[in-house]
């Protein structure tokens, strides 16, 4: 963990965007998707995006009818396509945990080495001793049968009178002679 902390946060130093690279990349390809769209505004807050379908979006509720921007926190592409319709800043309407900023803040506290076993503990800690935990024997009697899980197939009997397969035999079986 304390490689792959360090491994992350000495990445994260290097980034120059306001986005992660990842989220950045999403950003410009919803960009690229959303310029063929037509974008019809309602009112100052509501607007309605026509792609495939017509979605529904709401500025200032942050909502989108197709659901991907309440769901993820990242304006979807219908939303980016209103937001630029507005000449709106598009990374005002975008979560801050998407922002390089939070990632290295996630990754800027260092985890700390763990001591070897073989090595002396520190002092007073000597006489610290790690017990079992109490458990309580449970009431009633012990389970013999496993209990089989939902996958496991129940075994399917053949009747001897009657030849046919299912959940029955010869001494329960019901057809005639």
């Amino acid at each position: 963990m304390m490689v792959k902390y360090a491994a992350r946060r000495r990445a994260a130093e290097k980034w120059t965007t306001y986005l992660c690279p990842k989220m950045e990349k999403q950003l410009q390809k919803s960009i690229e998707t959303r310029r063929h769209w037509d974008v019809n505004r309602s009112s100052d807050n509501l607007f309605e995006v026509q792609a495939e379908y017509s979605f529904a979006i709401d500025l200032h509720q942050h909502t989108c009818s197709c659901r991907q921007w309440q769901i993820k926190g990242f304006p979807c592409a219908h939303a980016i396509a209103a937001i630029l319709a507005d000449h709106g800043d598009l990374y005002e309407y975008i979560e801050p945990y998407f922002t390089t900023d939070y990632y290295r803040s996630c990754y800027g506290i260092p985890i700390a080495p763990v001591p070897d076993i073989e090595k002396e503990a520190p002092e007073g800690l000597e006489d610290f001793r790690v017990k079992p935990p109490l458990t309580r024997k449970p009431p009633g009697r012990p389970r013999t049968k496993r209990i089989k899980s939902r996958e496991e197939e129940k075994k399917c009997y053949k009747c001897s009178r009657c030849g046919q397969g299912g959940q029955h035999n010869r001494r329960t079986c019901k057809s005639q002679i």
